[in-house]
């Protein structure tokens, strides 16, 4: 699990962290924590902007992925 994570994580060559797949690893596990959260407490939850925010998160970092340059192998 650890091993797929860093791969995840990390540019082409395994070793160098991401800061952009790092940051939208982090923002999913965020959404996913509200969501628990407010079903937990019995509080209000708008499913709609919770779907426009999580697609925006990703179509960011898709975006921000296909734009910027791998580190040299």
């Amino acid at each position: 699990m650890k091993n797929f994570i860093k791969q995840l994580l990390t540019e082409p060559d395994n070793k160098t962290f991401c800061p952009v797949r790092l940051i939208a690893f982090i923002g999913v596990g965020q959404y996913f924590t509200i969501t628990v959260a407010n079903y937990v407490q019995h509080a209000a939850f708008d499913a709609q902007n919770f779907a426009i925010g999580l697609g925006a998160l990703l179509g960011g970092v898709g975006v921000a992925l296909g734009l910027k340059k791998d580190t040299p192998q």
